[in-house]
């Protein structure tokens, strides 16, 4: 899922993408919803709307703090600290009753007649739903608890108790401490759902990710801890680190165990995929139809990087000339200096051209990924949208694996194009603006609630405005940087659909990404294995193509009065709601299609 702080993937590498796709807001601090506000959607009326709108704050209120209780993990990366240290329960009983209690709510809000809201209302409530429906597709269409081991890793990660000093260090430490005593218990429920036969590729990434957290825990966290001037509390946390490793190598050797039976068996098929589409994206399409879309704007952009490449070099096949734009790169130690001056470029590119409001002077600082998340390139990893006080975010670039072969580690290296909108992916303006922009809505179920095609659709429709807007300059292999990057989420796009509806293999699916989107081996390999576990990672294209799509429809209608400023600020007034709910919001409820 994309997650409630960050929901960030980078651009040109694999990237965290935790299961559970349900976004819950956060409506604690208050009221159900919020007014429009300066930069929030604008509210409207009905002689009916007072009475509803009375009735939907408290219902959205009770459904959000019964979620809290469910879901800590969920509440602490909000920035709500008073669940640290907790983990859910995800026994196959407590599993069911939370199926059971969101099948109620669904009925509930699906009850609130949508006619009688005011404007805000009834976007807070069709975003409820999506949210609603999202999960309960994971819990019983995909069944993902039952399947997936990587389920349940994201609960169990210690970063937000040592990366950020939300409060006192001891405060921290026993919320690690709550974490870490309580992985047993949790790891053990988690074998008891899990079958005897699971995907490989999904076996494999869980142990990839299990083992970086189990050297995270005792190198970052130990040396993050080391200051605590409590002896007891410092015995306390290096206990409960011991019980922690112990849970998590018992978990590493139950995965390892079932490598032997272990299947390639990962596909939802096309019913599934498209419910999918329906339950998480609020799109209904018909897939044959979806399928044209994404092979179409793959063949655009095939035709767009032949263009370029001819620029370079007419005469030379535009794989050589891409392999050879893709030579110019940071050394290995400059990757974050060269972030970081990127970064600063593209803040003042958006600043100077007008393409979109900035809310504040903050910044996400570059930093090397921990290294359970070095299975991936690039990530956001921004303080929760609720957090009291001013903490920093963090754009996390992993390093090679040093266990890779020498040229594979230099091919990962990004080029410098490709690092350059993967900046503008992660930072500017893409996921830490959108950050920024949510953290100031006025309505916090709009602040809170997430779909994938939106978080990740407007970070990559990001890309392509910028590349418009002049972030490649005149230098046509920056170009090429921002071409390759649509590429690979096209043939994410292809390979989304081919995996998991039309039998392709996983070996095709690389194929696709070495011949169609120019990637590197180990890029090939990772982008091909997410696809197995992550179904979803066509929203990159999908919500970029609705964005798209959304803005020639708005600027028909504006006529002269039409800015690429005032639409960018008017879509990022409504959070990261499902693309289709901010296109009537936009348009009306003659809106069209949304794709």
């Amino acid at each position: 899922m994309p997650s409630a702080r960050s929901a960030t993937h980078g651009p040109g590498r694999l990237r965290l993408l935790p299961v559970l796709a349900a976004t819950l807001g956060a409506l604690a601090c208050g009221g159900g919803g919020g007014g429009a506000g300066a930069g929030g959607p604008p509210a409207g009326g009905g002689g009916g709307a007072a009475p509803a709108r009375a009735s939907f704050g408290p219902a959205a209120d009770a459904f959000y703090q019964r979620y809290l209780e469910l879901s800590p993990t969920f509440a602490v990366s909000l920035g709500f600290h008073q669940y640290d240290g907790k983990l859910p329960d995800v026994s196959a009983k407590a599993l069911g009753e939370r199926a059971a209690w969101l099948e109620r709510e669904r009925a509930a809000f699906e009850a609130f007649p949508a006619g009688q809201l005011d404007a805000q209302a009834a976007i807070e409530r069709d975003v409820v739903l999506n949210a609603i429906r999202s999960e309960l597709f994971d819990l019983q269409v995909a069944r993902w608890p039952m399947v997936n081991p990587r389920y349940y890793i994201e609960a169990l990660e210690l970063t937000d108790y040592i990366s950020r000093d939300y409060a006192p260090l001891a405060q921290r430490a026993r919320g690690v401490i709550g974490i870490c005593n309580g992985a047993k218990a949790y790891l053990e429920a988690a074998q008891a759902n899990l079958p005897e036969a699971m995907p490989r590729t999904w076996i494999d990434t869980a142990l990839l990710q299990v083992n970086g957290m189990v050297d995270f825990a005792y190198k970052d966290v130990v040396e993050a801890l080391a200051t605590l001037d409590d002896s007891d509390l410092s015995t306390q946390v290096g206990e409960a680190l011991l019980a922690y490793a112990a849970a998590l190598t018992g978990f590493r050797d139950y995965l390892t165990a079932h490598v032997a039976k272990a299947t390639d068996d990962f596909a939802l098929g096309g019913e599934r995929f498209a419910r999918m589409l329906a339950d998480k994206e609020g799109l209904s399409v018909d897939l044959a139809r979806l399928a044209k879309v994404g092979e179409a704007d793959l063949e655009r952009n095939l035709a767009a990087i032949e263009k370029v490449a001819r620029q370079i070099d007419p005469r030379r096949p535009v794989a050589k000339v891409v392999e050879r734009a893709a030579q110019d790169k940071p050394a290995a130690g400059k990757v974050l200096a060269e972030a970081t001056a990127q970064a600063g470029a593209m803040r003042k590119l958006i600043a100077d051209a007008g393409l979109v409001t900035i809310p504040s002077e903050d910044v996400a600082e570059p930093r090397p990924s921990p290294p359970f998340m070095r299975w991936n390139f690039a990530f956001l990893n921004a303080p929760g949208v609720f957090e009291e006080k001013a903490l920093p975010a963090f754009y996390y670039i992993s390093p090679p694996d040093p266990k890779w072969p020498k040229k594979e580690q230099s091919d990962y290296i990004p080029a410098r194009g490709d690092l350059l909108y993967t900046t503008v992916h992660e930072v500017w303006p893409g996921h830490f603006l959108h950050y920024l922009h949510r953290k100031r809505n006025p309505s916090r179920i709009l602040r809170s609630f997430c779909t994938y095609s939106m978080v990740e659709g407007w970070a990559h429709y990001a890309e392509e405005m910028m590349h418009e807007a002049g972030a490649s300059g005149r230098d046509p292999a920056l170009a090429i940087g921002q071409l390759t990057n649509a590429l690979l989420r096209d043939v994410r796009f292809v390979s989304a659909i081919g995996l998991h509806t039309r039998g392709m293999a996983v070996d095709e699916s690389m194929a696709l990404f070495e011949g169609k989107a120019f990637a590197d081996r180990p890029t090939a390999r990772q982008q091909a294995v997410r696809g197995t576990f992550d179904p979803g990672y066509l929203n990159y294209t999908l919500g970029k193509l609705m964005i798209m799509k959304l803005r020639e429809d708005w600027k028909a209608r504006a006529g002269r009065e039409y800015s690429l400023k005032a639409f960018h600020d008017r879509l990022l007034s409504y959070g990261c709601a499902p693309l289709p709910v901010i296109r009537r919001a936009m348009l009306g409820p003659d809106a069209g299609p949304a794709l």
